[in-house]
């Protein structure tokens, strides 16, 4: 019985389709290492670079590299290299970095801020790819899953029509200092600040108060107003507001009854943010942050009394509203005052020197303005403690310095504002004479009465004779005074 021999069968080659399904820059982008492991398969199996490249869509100079470091280094030699050049003579020292670094942890700026203000000796565009190098992210701040915040059609709106309005309380622990908040307690420094911040120029009017009160809340938005209408603004003005009590509460009855009476005879409106959304005030909040790093928490040890304090905080505001730059939304770098007679040039730059003054003091305003304003439909809805103030105010509304020595009298600044410290010792006499209703006032309310201090307000006025004149819409001219 003769074997048949049988010859070995060719072994076929896969063709270029079957050895790559996908291209050589997509597996890139997945792995790069594990892309340049298939071209040495490939080339295994295809034997030819040109076929290879041709099959992965590359180069055949990719193709070479592979092999040749895969020759040279084995399985490691396929890892992506740095490309990071042997020297960099324009490279930033390891010094001005670990400055910047420094500087990002202690205070949290953004590369503008870190230039400006904490003086870091290097360009904005500069610190920017230092914080981006080093990895130095700012922290996270929470928002709304899935929602938007409001954003305002900034072109629509007028120069000085618009303020976000919120108070801010000043003693905070994770706001100020340890040692700045120990000397507020001690000085019996005001414990509330009142904010208005307008929206197209970030210009902001400040005010202090001892008590969180709808009679304080009321009084620096009626002065707003009548500030704004003494300099010439006389369009529309809102006020958007949260629901505290301090500015009207929750009540719709309420909020009507204060539009129809108070503010739509002035010209204003006060509107009310969404229930739960403080990021729909995000501009005076975040003025508010500005306020502990740069004012409260450096400079809130150096004032003794209320009156120093009034006075910084006047300064402080001047430097906001005159010389402190801004890069917020449609800023670029320029202060409230530039950017609003950018807008509009007929404005004059008095409007930005608003008094900050202590509104415990000054009364019910719309009580006192009700002589003079036909249209202000006023009640007698005032506190207990108001009603002295508002007895004295509708005799002769005027803010007279006659009363104040003249050695007492401090310039402000060098365009014709004067500071007066009012004596309030009389008025606080009178106010200690009157007996409020059993239970009108709570017993914290006594005692932050009782822990007032002897100190005086600080009453800026622009006219002759210390006075504060305004303008209503109406064109009636009336002097407000306080004791």
């Amino acid at each position: 019985m003769t074997s048949v021999r049988r010859t070995p069968s060719r072994r076929r080659r896969k063709t270029a389709d079957q050895v790559a399904q996908v291209t050589y820059a997509e597996l890139r982008q997945l792995n790069p290492a594990a892309a340049r492991q298939k071209l040495i398969e490939a080339h295994a199996t295809l034997g030819s670079i040109r076929a290879v490249a041709r099959a992965f869509r590359t180069t055949r100079a990719i193709v070479r590299k592979a092999l040749r470091r895969f020759k040279a280094d084995g399985p490691g030699g396929l890892d992506d290299r740095s490309t990071r050049p042997h020297r960099s003579p324009s490279k930033t020292s390891d010094a001005l970095e670990a400055m910047v670094a420094q500087a990002r942890k202690r205070t949290g700026y953004g590369p503008l801020r870190l230039h400006r203000d904490a003086r870091v000796p290097l360009s904005p565009w500069t610190i920017r790819n230092v914080v981006r190098r080093l990895g130095l992210k700012p922290k996270r701040r929470r928002t709304w899953k899935g929602t938007k915040r409001r954003l305002y059609i900034w072109e629509q709106k007028d120069p000085l029509s618009f303020f976000q309005t919120d108070l801010k309380v000043i003693p905070d622990r994770k706001g100020i200092p340890p040692d700045a908040y120990e000397h507020h307690e001690c000085a019996g420094l005001p414990p509330y600040q009142w904010t208005a911040c307008c929206v197209r120029t970030r210009t902001r009017f400040l005010a202090f108060s001892r008590e969180k009160t709808f009679a304080n809340g009321l009084a620096f938005m009626t002065l707003v107003v009548l500030w704004l209408r003494a300099h010439g603004v006389h369009h529309h003005v809102g006020f958007q507001t949260d629901w505290g009590e301090e500015f009207g509460g929750k009540s719709p009855k309420k909020l009507a009854s204060l539009d129809r009476r108070i503010f739509r005879p002035m010209g204003a409106t006060l509107h009310r943010i969404r229930k739960g959304r403080t990021t729909d005030n995000a501009i005076v909040e975040r003025s508010h942050r500005s306020d502990d790093e740069e004012f409260y928490g450096p400079l809130l040890t150096r004032y003794p009394d209320t009156d120093s304090f009034l006075l910084g905080a006047f300064r402080w505001q001047c430097r906001w509203n005159l010389r402190r730059q801004h890069f917020g939304r449609h800023m670029s770098g320029l202060c409230p005052a530039d950017r609003a007679q950018q807008l509009l040039s007929t404005l004059k730059r008095d409007v930005f020197l608003f008094p900050p003054i202590l509104l415990d003091i000054v009364g019910p305003i719309p009580q006192t303005l009700g002589p003079h304003l036909p249209s202000l439909k006023v009640g007698h809805d005032v506190l207990a403690h108001y009603r002295f103030a508002q007895r004295s105010c509708q005799r002769k509304p005027a803010i007279s310095s006659a009363a104040t020595p003249a050695r007492d009298r401090r310039t402000c600044s060098s365009r014709g504002l004067t500071t007066i410290p009012m004596d309030s010792s009389a008025l606080r006499e009178k106010l200690d004479s009157i007996r409020p209703a059993r239970g009108s006032r709570s017993r914290k309310s006594r005692a932050d009465q009782r822990h007032r201090s002897g100190s005086s307000c600080a009453i800026i006025g622009q006219n002759t004779n210390g006075r504060l004149r305004f303008t209503s819409g109406a064109g009636c001219e009336f002097q407000i005074s306080v004791g």
